[in-house]
């Protein structure tokens, strides 16, 4: 609970106890999750610690948040007052430090407190200050994730900051101490990613997306790499055609023998999946895979985080990346099986007219039961809002799931669903 209704003068006597027993690094994370619900970024974090450091209050900086451009754009309260409501504000607040709706006591006393003038700034340091039993200890967790989240990235030279991992670490957090140890676990994971995106653009199509392309890409690799029980440094090239007629195509862009025979047949393995598994990159310095996206872009909308909605009339970038990465990662069918080489996703390929995939992490994490195929294209689940389905909506999203990572795993990746933390 909050202590809502105490005296300034109380709460500034808390205010000072918190900053003697708590670093301006932590009280300026618990700013970045009240107002952004994400953890910081290094230079953000620097910047302010280095404004304290020289002279300027908590209350100052809180207020200096309120005017930033990532405030304005979270909150129409904030960028248009006499427009926008309050109460979405300080309830966005409340759920971003606390995973909770403010009460009704809390949201009179606060929207009372801003209507007689003070400040944005200090009503935000007033509530974390303020924050009593479970909500103390929801702030603090998240603030502890967050800290490790921003001490990881600055010791990962090779990783730059990416707004939807600094929020997705957050996003399990809890009063419990497995919460804090699931996220720094997601962190750690996130931020060993070793994905190098090129463009293969000559006619200049993908040039005023590229930025958001990247996003995108970055947070539907993640979807994925969060299961992966080991790394290695994987290549993607982004291309465009006018005349594909598809939203998106995929294809790993070169297979490795595995070493294993099955019914006399000899197993290759995509090359990225291979990598990841062995440490060995079949094609060295080469790109591993290829993604192309068809002719009309106007139709994606490339979000930088799972948080943000997905207008109901685009198709949504994220989830149209991560359905293409499962084909480079492993999900193909294109080989004849009556040859003398099979690649992995087909070792347990059965069936023509009502194809089905039966290998048996798959089976197990599908109750029991082998995983329907589309039979004009066995590459995809025959479940039609599966993320690997061949089709996707316009307004749809989807993610990757603990039965795809089964695939996966009987295909050869190494993977674990308890690397997950909290992700699908």
């Amino acid at each position: 609970m909050l202590c809502d209704g105490r005296d300034a003068y109380l709460r500034q006597l808390r205010i000072s106890w918190n900053l003697d027993v708590t670093t301006a690094s932590e009280l300026i994370t618990q700013l970045y999750v009240g107002y952004y619900d994400r953890a910081p970024d290094s230079g953000g974090l620097n910047y302010w610690v280095g404004r304290f450091n020289a002279g300027m209050s908590l209350l100052e900086i809180a207020q200096s948040f309120s005017v930033q451009s990532e405030t304005r754009s979270s909150y129409s309260f904030l960028a248009v007052p006499s427009v926008g409501s309050a109460d979405g504000f300080l309830d966005s607040v409340y759920q971003n430090l606390f995973n909770r709706t403010i009460d009704a006591e809390g949201l009179s006393y606060w929207k009372g407190e801003l209507a007689l003038g003070k400040p944005v700034g200090r009503v935000i340091v007033d509530i974390i200050s303020g924050a009593q039993g479970d909500d103390r200890t929801i702030v603090d967790n998240k603030t502890t994730v967050g800290q490790f989240y921003v001490t990881r990235l600055v010791d990962s030279p090779n990783q730059t900051f990416r707004i939807s991992e600094a929020r997705q670490v957050l996003d399990g957090v809890n009063t419990t101490a497995d919460s804090v140890n699931s996220a720094q676990a997601l962190a750690a994971a996130l931020l060993a990613e070793n994905l190098t995106l090129t463009f293969n653009d000559p006619s200049g199509m993908l040039a005023p997306f590229e930025a958001a392309i990247r996003q995108s890409v970055h947070v539907a690799w993640d979807m994925w790499e969060v299961y992966f029980t080991r790394d290695a440094p994987i290549e993607i090239e982004i291309a465009y055609s006018a005349t594909s007629g598809f939203l998106a195509s995929a294809r790993s862009l070169v297979t490795q023998f595995t070493g294993t025979m099955d019914q006399g047949r000899q197993v290759f393995q995509a090359g990225a999946a291979y990598e990841i598994a062995t440490g060995i990159d079949p094609n060295g310095s080469a790109v591993d895979g290829e993604i192309i996206l068809g002719a009309n872009l106007s139709q994606l909308v490339f979000r930088s985080s799972l948080s943000e909605p997905v207008p109901f009339d685009k198709f949504d970038g994220i989830s149209v990346f991560a359905h293409e990465i499962g084909h480079i990662l492993g999900f193909s069918a294109g080989n004849n099986l009556s040859g003398n080489v099979i690649n992995a996703f087909e070792r347990y390929l059965n069936g023509s007219g009502n194809p089905a995939f039966t290998g048996p992490a798959a089976v197990a994490a599908n109750g029991g039961v082998p995983v329907l195929l589309n039979p004009n294209g066995p590459s995809h689940l025959a479940n039609s809002s599966d993320l690997m389905a061949a089709l996707i909506s316009n307004g749809q999203e989807r993610g990757v799931t603990p039965l795809h990572i089964a695939i996966l795993q009987d295909t050869g990746l190494p993977v674990s669903v308890l690397g997950a933390g909290g992700l699908v």
